[in-house]
Order: structure tokens, then sequence, then C-alpha cells
């Protein structure tokens, strides 16, 4: 059976779950097995039309509430629901045989890891110092229940063929210099580039395929510093060695592998690399393309910018989110052999609330498991809060929720706070998101075309009001306690006036590409008048307005009617104005309508264009040179600027002592002192000697 539409009372997670409870196999899609609709408010069209289509029964929500009434405790008696009941109880069966070999193999090896290590047959008095050896009932159950072979990884089956095809046959396209592309198209590819979200078992396949093909692997993460210079001195060093380690870990090895001596590099979290990281993602790139050795890359989102270096240079592996039915067999494996009664309709809340991370769940039953052994689908409810995995939204997905009709349905458990939260995942893009896309909807219960437009306009302008209110927030007032209100008024209230379903795909804030537009135009425009001034003495808006139209027209038209006889009428109207080569580009680009600047450009020939800039650059032209100086002009009568020495300090490392002072005390200063003419020493007359006579 399958859900559709808006439910008026129930939440669509609440229904499927307690359709699930009662044995029904809820989809997503109409399939040719549906054998039932659940139909709520504004259902999507072309799901009407399957339903009319392939004539399947259809109900309200009352009419499911009335169904569940009426079904036995155990499920429905029919024979269907008795076959699915027996399909139920195989699968059990097989999870708790697969529950026992697991168990009695851990214990073997736990065993096994607990006796004393042989002598070495070299010298028997050496022998390797004993580990201590941790009990599974102490580790943690992500690593307790670590897949340990293929067979236990849970979804993207395919994707990890296609891993272990390409690792496998590494060597022999190598042999080809990787040029023959190969069925699937992996051989020309030296690097393998694995992406998905986190939790999903991306790490643990690279490394169990590997493994399982005789590599040794040697791993880098974020947690290790991976500069350029870092790389170049630590990994250039290994992409064409041999592993020592692999030689003497299976030397003794009945059966020796191809691989044992080989390297397999794997670069976990390349998406993660920071800031510090400097030129390590272009280094690793290179990498990729000179290895001599298998590399498998691995990455959250290969969307960021910083991975762009990796297109067309590694063979792409995107991983999904596994499902709930790829996810049961494993986490009732792990409920089962730690003696814990779950209801398999849970296992479906746990994968929604934990966003299909598999890591997550296995932390969430370790949880649970301190306080109670038994899992049940009443008792989910009293900590499905708690199962909720934080994680930062992307706008677009913020803008999905926001303007989704259901998170405003009475019946959804959805409140004030959090449709706040969903604003501060990300509180500069939010509302600028819900600005372009607010007109992309069709209004839930709208009776009218009327009735839409005013809703448009009360979205509008709750978003009008909420820029005063930012202008309040990044003024030199900084009121941060404004921004819960700057949430409702921006992106909560008018997603509520307009929410209900999407027309048309969810675009990006084209406000940022139109303020960095007029940006650049308030720039350009600066620097022409600042040029132009000398002849047009107008301030921005009147050389826009008045000016320029004209202007762009003289300085196309000659070129458009007489080519490059043309060439000396612009340039003289240039020198005229002050303008410069790059100012004649940034008026073209002014113009509008038929004078778009690249209307013009287009027809303007090529050769005109190379004839006109190799002109101007053989010629010299004036420049406008503007000197700053003083308002307050220099001339008989203007004071003459005093020195402040408020702030001077004095140099005393030349005053003399006090005793010297004190000496010089009993002196007369005759200069001071009127009474006293002191007489001026009489130059002397005497005459020089006439040199003698030899």
């Amino acid at each position: 059976m399958i859900f559709t539409g808006v439910l008026p009372r129930l939440e669509r997670t609440a229904a499927e779950n307690l359709a699930k409870k009662y044995g029904a196999k809820v989809t997503k899609s109409i399939l040719g097995k549906t054998s039932l609709v659940v139909i709520g408010e504004e259902a999507g069209p072309s799901k009407v039309q399957k339903i009319k289509k392939n004539k399947i029964k259809a109900i309200t929500e009352d009419g499911f509430i009335q169904l569940l009434q009426s079904m036995p405790a155990e499920g429905g008696d029919g024979e269907s629901a008795m076959e699915a009941r027996r399909k139920r109880e195989a699968e059990e069966r097989k999870i708790i045989e697969q529950a026992e070999v697991e168990e009695r193999k851990a214990r073997a090896e736990e065993k096994a890891a607990s006796q004393p290590q042989v002598k070495s047959e070299v010298d028997p008095s050496r022998a390797e110092s004993p580990k201590r050896v941790i009990p599974n009932s102490e580790k943690l159950w992500t690593v307790k229940y670590a897949p340990n072979d293929i067979a236990q990884l849970c979804g993207n089956k395919g994707q990890i063929n296609k891993l272990k095809t390409w690792l496998s046959n590494w060597f022999e396209n190598a042999k080809h210099d990787f040029k023959n592309p190969g069925p699937d198209g992996s051989g020309i590819f030296r690097a393998c580039l694995i992406s998905g979200p986190p939790g999903i078992g991306k790490t643990s396949a690279a490394h169990l395929v590997a493994n399982s093909l005789g590599f040794d692997v040697l791993e880098k993460n974020a947690s290790d510093v991976r500069s350029k210079s870092l790389l170049n001195t630590n990994i250039k060093s290994v992409l064409n060695n041999t592993s020592v380690v692999g030689f003497f870990k299976h030397r003794h090895d009945e059966e020796q592998h191809v691989n044992d001596k080989k390297f397999c590099l794997i670069m976990d979290e390349v998406d993660g690399m920071s800031s510090g990281d400097h030129g390590g993602a272009g280094a690793l790139s290179a990498f990729c393309r000179i290895t001599k050795m298998p590399m498998i890359l691995i990455c959250n989102d290969k969307s960021l910018p910083k991975m762009r270096t990796f297109d067309r240079v590694t063979y792409d592996l995107a991983f999904r989110r596994p499902t709930e039915t790829e996810v049961k067999a494993r986490l009732m494996t792990i409920a089962h052999r730690e003696k814990i009664k779950l209801d398999p309709t849970v296992i479906g809340q746990l994968v929604q609330v934990t966003n299909h991370d598999i890591r997550q769940m296995i932390n969430l039953l370790s949880t649970v498991s301190s306080t109670q052994k038994s899992i049940s689908h009443n008792e989910s409810r009293e900590f499905s809060k708690s199962w909720q995995k934080q994680t930062v939204l992307k706008p677009f997905d913020i803008t999905g929720k926001l303007l989704n009709g259901q998170i405003y349905n009475p019946s959804s458990n959805h409140t004030l706070n959090d449709k706040i939260d969903l604003y501060f995942n990300d509180i500069d893009f939010t509302p600028l998101m819900i600005q372009e896309n607010y007109l992309s909807t069709k209004p839930t219960n709208v009776k009218s075309t009327l009735d839409h437009l005013e809703r448009v306009a009360r979205a509008a302008d709750d978003i009008s009001q909420s820029d005063h209110v930012n202008s309040l927030i990044r003024s030199s007032e900084q009121q941060w306690s404004l921004l819960p209100f700057h949430a409702v008024m921006s992106s909560v209230k008018p997603s509520l006036e307009v929410a209900g379903n999407f027309t048309q795909r969810i675009n990006f804030a084209g406000w940022l590409g139109q303020n960095s537009k007029a940006m650049k135009y308030q720039r350009l425009l600066q620097e022409l008048q600042y040029h132009t001034r000398l002849r047009t003495s107008t301030d921005k808006a009147q050389l826009r307005l008045d000016y320029l139209p004209l202007l762009v027209k003289k300085l196309a038209d000659p070129l458009l009617q007489y080519g490059e006889d043309g060439i000396e009428e612009v340039m003289d109207i240039m020198d005229y104005y002050y303008l410069t080569k790059e100012d004649w580009e940034s008026l073209i680009d002014f113009g509008v309508g038929p004078a778009k600047g690249e209307l013009l450009l287009k027809k303007i020939p090529a050769k005109v264009k190379t004839a006109f800039t190799r002109k101007y650059n053989g010629k010299s032209h004036p420049v406008a040179i503007y000197k700053t100086g003083n308002s307050v002009g220099a001339g008989a009568g203007a004071r003459k600027q005093k020195v402040d020495f408020e702030d001077v300090i004095e140099d005393d490392t030349n005053i003399k002592d006090d005793e010297e002072e004190s000496v010089d005390s009993d002196k007369i200063d005759t200069k001071k002192d009127k009474l006293i003419k002191e007489v001026k020493p009489k130059k002397s007359t005497t005459k020089k000697k006439p040199a003698k006579k030899k």
C-alpha cells in the first residue's frame, strides 16, 4: 500500500509505521502489486491517474483508521496475510541462524587471540611481546559488529561489485597503460572515488574489497595533515613501491596471493581537506594520473567546488543510503546476539530518524539496551525524539521543508520552534531561498485565484517587513536577540501563507548574482565618472542617465558604419573625455535594449576590433590627473603651522649631574645682571712677519 497527499490528522510517518505494524508493505510509488492507496488532500495528479488506470482501491484517512480498528492484533487473517506471516517467520529463522554462526565465529576468534604467541623459528628465545586482547564485551558495538565480510555490508551491492572488478583488473589495465576502457569503462582510471553520505559503509567496503583481493592497505584520513608538501614527501614515494609488510605477513601461507606484496592506498574524507592542507587536493589529483598502485578516494559530498579537480580523473562510484529492507537483517542479527527483543516495525523508525546512518542505528541500539531488553512499537515513541539525528541541512532541503504544506498540518508534530530551527540551519541563505521560491508553490486549500494572490501578497509583505528587522540586526546596534523574530517574519510566516506543492524545481537564490552584478556596475560607473568629470561636471546618476546613452552611440556607431575608417573619430571622442580603452569596453557594457553590449560587440567585426586596439595602443592619449592638496591656500596671510610638542618625549640623557650644577651655582651670570657690564676683549693687532729672503 502507499500513502499520497496530506492527511488531515495523522502524520505521514506515523501512518506508515501503523500500517507496517499490522504487516503491510508500504512503498513510495504505485507498483503492480499495490492493492490499497490512502489518499489525502492535495494528492499528486499523476498518482491519481495511475490509481484510476490500474483500478486500485483507494480510501481516505477515516477509512484507514476504521480498517486498523477492525484488524486483529496479529495482522490480517486472509490468505495473503498468512503468506506474509510465513515469509516473515522464515526471515526470522534465517536471521537467528546467521546470528548463531557469527556468535560461534566471534568466540573462536577471541579464544585464538588469547592463546600465547608462538616463538620465532629463527631464534626461539625471541618471542613477540604478548598483546592485550580486548574482549568483545568491552568493545563498542560499532567495532564489535563491524562487517568482516563483503556479504555483511548493507546495500550498494552493485557499486561494491564494480569496485571489486576495477581493483581486480587494475594491474591488467596497467599493462595497457590504462587505454582500454573495458566493458564498464573503468579500465582507463588509475584511481577510484567513492562518494556518499556518512555512516553507510563506504570505508568498510573499500577495506573489505582490498583485503579480499590480498592487498596491503595504507590509509590516510582527515586526522592526518595532508598538505601538498607532506603528500609529496610521504605518499609520492609509496606510489610505485611494494609492500614489505605483506611479504612477511603472508610468507608462511600455503597459498600465496598475487597481490600480497602490493599496496592499495585509501584516502578517506578527501572533501575534509581544510585550508591548512595547502594544495592537498591538487597534489592528490596529480597523483591519480601517475600512480603505479591503486588509489581509493572516499568523500561525503562530491558536489563541493574543491572536488572538481577529481572530475574525469577518477572512477566515480556513488553510494546511496541503504533502505529499511537492506539494514533489517543486520540490525535483527545484532539484536539477537545481544539478547534484545526488537520489533521489526521499529527498524523503519530507526532508519528515518537517523537518516539511514547505519553507524548511528547501532549506537542507538547500544544506548537503549543499557536500560531495557525489549523495544516494541509503543515503547519506541517515548524516546523517538532522542533518536533524532542532528544534521545541518542544506538551503535546498530547508526550503523544501518550509514550503511543504505537511509541516503546517494541525496533526503534524512540528512546533513553531522546530520551524525556527530550520531557519537557524543557515540564517543567511534561508530568507533568500524563501524569497526566490515562494512564488513556485501551489498553496494548500486555495479557494480561488484571488485567494492565491492575497496569500502571495501577504507573504511579500512579511518578507518586506523582515528587511526592517534585518537592518536592526546587521546595523551598528547589532540586536542579535531579534533573530528568532526575523526567522518568523522572513521564513516561517511567508512559507505558511503559500505552503503547498511545488510547481517547479527549487531555484538557488538569484539575489546574490544580481547584487554582485550591481556592485560591478557601480564600480565601473565610479571609474567613468572620475575620468570624465573634467568635461561633464556631473555626479554618477546624471552621468548614467544623460551622458552614457549618447556616448555609447557615439563610440559604437562609427565602427559599425565605417569600420576601420571610423577608428580615428572614436579615438578623438575618447581623448576629449579622457577615456581609456578599458573605459570604452565598460561603456559598451552599459548599453541596454538594441544597444546592449553583447549585441553591439557581435556586430563589430573582429578585424575592426583588432585594428582599433592596435591603433589605440600605438598612440599616446591625455590622462586626467587630480592633485590632492590643502583646502586652505598658502598665501601671504596664511598662518604658519605650529608644531605640536604635546606628545614629544624630552631626551634626558644629556642632562648634567646635580654636582656639576652645585659647583657652578656661585658663578655670576653677567648677561642677566644689568649692573655689571662685561668688557669685550680687544682684537689682536699683531702683524704678519715678512718671509725671510734666501
